[in-house]
């Protein structure tokens, strides 16, 4: 059998059994609900419009050209739409593909970077279709996991194998051309610093540095070429506020804190500390686990140390100190904030890669820490921005754990540094579950979550209990338990939600009166910004206008008496009750729809018409419930 026929076979043998347990587990997940606004409703809306209109090049959201995305992930979403028809099954289903590629292009990757340690390239894709945090954005219909796709198949494309050392530059730069079709510029900050600090972790760059950089320049212009295929004719054909965002500001409004522009930017601007603070929240379960973090220590931090390491450590400790201080304090710096940022990830970076550590962990650290203090240090943050690195990460987990059973036994069989923590808080979680009914009806807990979860709970706390027990069990195997229990964990979470929560995120109701209105040629107006969560849903073809203010609602009741106004009132009062076309609960607040003579007779101290028809109330529900949703 030639090397690579045996490296085929001995992939396919690898992905059993988690590739077919996650597929299962996030099919059901992703259909136990619909659409979750406003994410995935967002990105179906988009498609939908550039579908309905024939916008092939352009998209667009509300009537709109949408800058704040690149088209390929509503190419594929129409791809799908040709074949099999207009629906959510088919872009649901999309996202499960797009997430089981990603996690066998992680156990390849691994097996690239750690030829001799087979367990890292079998255990690396368990721990990340544990991570709960990814797995429940996964599940949501949006860029991020295909762009992590493109981000690992372009940094394969830069490992050696064992057949051939030097990168693979023409896929390298398809890879960065699809990643920025995907996403935009943000696809070069995932594969940037792997390749510019390649002779730190590559031996064929260390010893060809002037075709490494010299193609790897070619590949990234490659990359740009092909987005800008797309963008310099969607550019010209958007107009020119588009093609002022798409090529300058939808970029620069998420890297630099307070620019101001005539549109509102989705920017999302955090301190330089936050990836740091949510980093626990966005590894876990494996954050919780004691082996992990001491194989870390171990693994990267072991002596003899060389010269300077003291110094390293010594300025990181500063910083994480001043950290603390501004996060005790509530100081906001945003420049020294950089600047003990700065302090700490760089010296930390430095000091590792003095490490006599094998390539593989240099190529982990050459991608991992630079990209994640790029991204402290640009102003616009959510937690899914780097969720390419997430496959990273658990790579790093993987293979310090591997290097801990070889070199520290001891520390890899103590017990004290097993998964009893997570076992003892999933009981314990178990047994609040099963005493939410008597606290809800006892009145000593209330809220969104503990009244809508309390007839569901016991179930779910017996789930727990068990996962809990799972959880205590001494042996081999423990992170292939960790990792089931965290999948089992998270979809037992996301069912609950769904039985408990998901009708106060449902907006088919409203989004069917409102298509009903649409076909009937009815404009439709909405107070405040509008986010398209009615438009796929509702088939809407024609734009919802915002309204801002009393005076925009009269104006436009006056020009357009057959029209429709949806509100979103936090609380509701007897109006919204029996003048309204529609009244439903959506998250914490309540989504109202009214015909708009109505709303602006109530807004000009009239009292409105009696309606033809009652209220629509969904769900239906006692008058203790319409006064909190």
């Amino acid at each position: 059998m030639s090397v690579s026929a045996y490296t085929r076979s001995e992939t396919l043998r690898a992905l059993w059994p988690w590739l077919p347990l996650w597929t299962l587990v996030a099919l059901l997940a992703i259909f136990s609900h619909g659409p979750m606004p406003l994410y995935s409703t967002r990105t179906l809306a988009v498609a939908w419009e550039m579908w309905s209109h024939s916008h092939w090049l352009v998209p667009y959201i509300n009537g709109e050209p949408y800058s704040e995305k690149a088209p390929l992930l509503f190419w594929l979403i129409h791809a799908g739409w040709f074949v099999f028809g207009v629906s959510d099954m088919w872009p649901r289903v999309l996202e499960v593909l797009i997430g089981g590629v990603q996690l066998v292009l992680v156990s390849v990757l691994a097996r690239r970077l750690f030829p001799n340690r087979p367990w890292i390239a079998k255990g690396a894709p368990w721990m990340l279709l544990a991570l709960s945090y990814a797995f429940l954005f996964g599940q949501q219909i949006m860029y991020d996991v295909l762009l992590a796709v493109w981000a690992l198949a372009a940094l394969l494309c830069l490992t050696p194998r064992l057949d051939r050392a030097e990168p693979r530059w023409l896929l390298f730069g398809l890879c960065i051309g699809a990643g920025l079709l995907t996403k935009g510029p943000v696809m070069l900050l995932h594969i940037l610093f792997p390749w510019l600090l390649g002779p730190l972790w590559n031996a064929w760059a260390r010893e060809h540095r002037a075709r490494w950089y010299g193609r790897g320049v070619l590949s990234v212009l490659l990359g740009g070429a092909i987005l800008l295929a797309w963008a310099l004719p969607a550019g010209f054909a958007g107009g020119d506020a588009y093609r002022q965002r798409l090529f300058f500001t939808q970029t620069a409004g998420r890297v630099v804190k307070g620019m101001q522009h005539a549109e509102p930017l989705q920017s999302h601007a955090h301190p330089s500390w936050w990836y740091l603070i949510y980093l626990p929240v966005l590894m876990f379960p494996f954050s919780a686990w004691p082996r992990a973090s001491v194989a870390l220590v171990v693994a990267l931090f072991e002596k003899p140390w060389r010269t300077g390491m003291r110094v390293g450590l010594g300025l990181m400790a500063v910083a994480v100190l001043g950290l603390l201080s501004l996060l005790a304090f509530h100081w906001h710096a945003p420049q020294l904030e950089h600047l003990l940022m700065l302090l700490l990830l760089i010296p930390l970076l430095i000091v590792l890669l003095r490490q006599p550590l094998e390539p593989g962990l240099h190529f982990l650290l050459c991608w991992l820490l630079p990209t994640f203090l790029v991204f402290s240090l640009i102003s616009g943050k959510q937690a899914y921005y780097p969720l390419p690195e997430f496959g990273g990460g658990v790579m790093l987990i993987a293979a310090t754990i591997a290097i801990l059973r070889e070199r520290r036994p001891v520390l890899a069989d103590n017990p004290w540094l097993g998964t009893w923590p997570l076992g003892v808080g999933g009981m314990i979680f178990g047994i609040f579950l099963f005493a939410l009914p008597a606290l809800v009806a006892g009145n000593h807990l209330h809220g969104e979550w503990f009244d809508g979860s309390a007839s569901y709970s016991r179930f779910f706390g017996m789930i727990f209990l068990l996962l809990g027990a799972l959880l205590l069990v001494r042996g081999r195997g423990e992170m292939r338990r960790l990792a089931v229990a965290g999948l089992i964990a998270t979809l037992a979470l996301n069912t609950l939600f769904t039985l408990a929560l998901w009708p106060k995120y449902d907006l088919s109701p409203s989004a069917r009166l409102l298509g009903d209105a649409d076909i009937a040629q009815h404009p439709i107006a909405y107070l405040g910004n509008y986010d398209g969560q009615f438009h796929f849903e509702g088939r809407l073809l024609h734009p919802i206008t915002e309204l801002w203010g009393q005076q925009a609602v009269k104006d436009f009741a006056q020009a357009h008496p057959d029209a429709l106004i949806v509100d979103h009132p936090e609380k509701l009062d007897a109006s919204d009750l029996h003048y309204a076309l529609l009244v439903q609960p959506f998250r914490s607040s309540w989504m109202v729809i009214w015909p708009a003579d109505s709303l602006a007779d109530l807004y000009s101290g009239r009292t409105p018409p009696e309606p033809t028809l009652p209220t629509r109330i969904y769900p239906l529900q006692d008058a203790h419930h319409l006064s909190q949703p």
